[in-house]
């Protein structure tokens, strides 16, 4: 039991980097040539052909049509679209706060749902500090940004379940890591790829090639395949609300890193609210929960 708990916590410390990776990326991506759709495009496209071999292997074995979909859904299409639009609209200090800070209430929420009969797994305060922590980040956008960066902090928390969702699902079905990332990977691929060929002005046509090689790698290879992976084991192992607590640097590495890498200084209220939310993530665990 120990020693799985020290891969899951491996696993899970993973996540945490390539999270922070990936908005920190993505935001770099979108402040230059790149748009929404692009970054999908890069994800779903490269991951998903990197993931075929592997669900050759696996095949579809002991999953559903329905419950395909709904992991492709949550831990692939609806979680990347809403996640690039909200960077779109938000800084980096929101989509690490509100992306993946929230991932502890959405999952515990979503689980409490799902498997009712479960024992509680979070502790109650560290719930509220981090609900506090969101109503701080919205009051920063509702009170001293345009009405467009609510928006973003709006789809962030979309994300946010939509992952939590996805943690929960692929924790009921009890599924093979490579076999969950492989079955995200290429439905997401399969459903997407077909949708932005038919769409006006692609900007990955005009994007320098380094910069496309850059976010190639980090979109494609890096989150379009390792990072489901990673989080699935990591889920395997722990539990998705335990791994969820893991993120809890994600938003404090995530705004450091955000301010020589995009120049982006959080407003004393953002700042409050990333440190409320991650007292909550450290202070929501309770020992021994599965959930």
């Amino acid at each position: 039991m120990a020693a799985r708990h020290g891969t899951g916590a491996a696993y899970a410390v993973a996540s945490v980097l390539l999270f922070s990776g990936f908005t920190l990326a993505s935001r770099l991506g979108l402040a230059s040539s790149l748009a929404p759709p692009d970054l999908a495009a890069l994800r779903f496209g490269i991951g998903g052909l990197l993931m075929v071999p592997v669900l050759r292997v696996y095949g579809w074995r002991g999953v559903r049509w329905r419950d395909a979909a709904a992991l492709a859904l949550s831990g692939g299409l609806g979680f990347a679209l809403l996640a690039y639009s909200g960077f779109a609209l938000a800084p980096a200090a929101h989509g690490a706060a509100l992306l993946h800070g929230t991932l502890p209430l959405f999952t515990f929420a979503i689980a409490r749902v799902a498997m009712p009969g479960a024992p509680p797994s979070l502790r109650p305060a560290g719930l509220a500090l981090i609900a506090a922590g969101i109503a701080l980040m919205v009051f920063d956008s509702a009170a001293l940004a345009p009405p467009r960066q609510l928006c973003g902090d709006a789809l962030l928390l979309l994300a946010s379940a939509s992952w939590s969702a996805y943690g929960v699902l692929v924790r009921r079905l009890r599924l093979p890591a490579a076999q969950g990332a492989a079955i995200v990977a290429v439905v997401s691929m399969a459903c997407f790829l077909p949708v932005y060929a038919f769409l006006p002005g692609k900007s990955m046509l005009l994007a320098p090639p380094r910069e496309l090689l850059v976010q190639a790698g980090v979109q494609g290879v890096l989150i379009g395949a390792v990072s489901i992976f990673v989080y699935t084991r990591a889920v395997a192992a722990l539990g998705p609300a335990r791994t969820a607590l893991f993120t809890a640097a994600v938003p404090c590495i995530t705004t450091v890193a955000a301010v020589p890498l995009l120049s982006e200084w959080p407003t004393p209220t953002a700042a409050l609210g990333v440190a409320v939310v991650t007292l909550g993530m450290a202070a929501a665990r309770r020992a021994g929960s599965q959930t």
